[in-house]
């Protein structure tokens, strides 16, 4: 049964390929260079990444804007928006009103 089954796929075949791979060691490191190739979107998905990671988390000049309104009660808020979103979280009943 194992001979059909290798002799099916072929498995003797391999077996003779890798041992016919010649690699010698010495220092610990194979003599033989190892090498990767990227996809143009894999390269490109990581430059995004990298440039992800300049970005900081929060935008200090946005926030300074809101604070100074705030605190000089200029900032009006679109409270059509807000009202919107409260009702989207499940914050805000509609059918009370």
């Amino acid at each position: 049964m194992i001979g059909r089954i290798s002799g099916q796929y072929n498995v003797d075949a391999l077996n003779s390929k890798k041992s016919k791979r010649n690699i010698s060691y010495s220092g610990g490191f194979a003599s033989e260079a190892d090498n990767a190739d990227f996809s143009s979107f894999g390269t490109l998905l990581a430059k995004v990444n990298a440039e992800m990671k300049n970005i900081p988390d929060v935008r200090e000049d946005v926030v300074e804007n809101f604070k100074t309104q705030i605190e000089n009660g200029t900032y009006n808020p679109p409270l059509d928006k807000l009202a919107g979103r409260l009702i989207i979280a499940g914050m805000l009943d509609v059918a009370a009103e």
